[in-house]
């Protein structure tokens, strides 16, 4: 029998939020979010997740936070555009258990199938005004985004001033099905190299 043309193309993500390098940072957890265009739809595994508070190992001379926290997720598509991004968001418990942003990141998934670790640059909103600066200082609380989604998002972000806090490493495994059909390569390429 033959086999019937796929009416869509399949990803698979799985891997794992593995650790922070945060300067100035002794604890932390991390919250992920997938986002991802319209023509996507989401199958199977949590597009969100928050993680467990980590603390610096006074013993670990590389001074990590370390998560190793999971990632998997399942989309199906016939159509490339709005391919998923991972958005991480880092917070901090200050000394009065509060929790304060040390970070926000975005990166897409990769669009091809195979191993990979990825960098993502971490960044923090700066207030706006020196009113605002102010009145962050003694209130402990920090700018952040309204919407953690917000890094993934195009609009707005020329006009927002950032500063780099660190970085954070992922490692992921993606299975792709099918995106020959659609007339996308499921070959690797330069664009599936890996990046540490």
């Amino acid at each position: 029998m033959a086999r019937e043309q796929a009416s869509f193309f399949t990803v698979v993500v799985n891997g794992q939020i593995e650790f922070a390098d945060l300067p100035g940072c002794d604890n932390a957890y991390v919250k992920y979010a997938i986002v991802h265009g319209d023509d996507w739809t989401h199958l199977d595994g949590p597009e969100d997740g928050i993680s467990q508070i980590t603390r610096k190992n006074s013993g670990d001379p590389e001074q990590k936070l370390v998560w190793n926290f999971p990632v998997e997720v399942t989309y199906k598509s016939t159509n490339a555009f709005g391919w998923p991004q991972l958005v991480l968001s880092v917070f901090e418990i200050d000394a009065f258990g509060r929790d304060v942003v040390r970070g926000y990141g975005c990166i897409h998934l990769p669009v091809a199938h195979g191993q990979f670790t990825r960098k993502v640059p971490l960044f923090k909103p700066l207030s706006a005004t020196i009113v605002q600066q102010i009145a962050s200082f003694f209130s402990g609380r920090p700018a952040e985004f309204s919407n953690p989604k917000f890094p993934a998002m195009g609009e707005g972000r020329e006009v927002t001033r950032v500063q780099s806090t660190g970085h954070a490493s992922v490692a992921l495994n993606v299975v792709t099905k099918d995106m020959g059909t659609f007339g996308y390569s499921e070959a690797r390429g330069a664009a599936a190299r890996v990046v540490v």
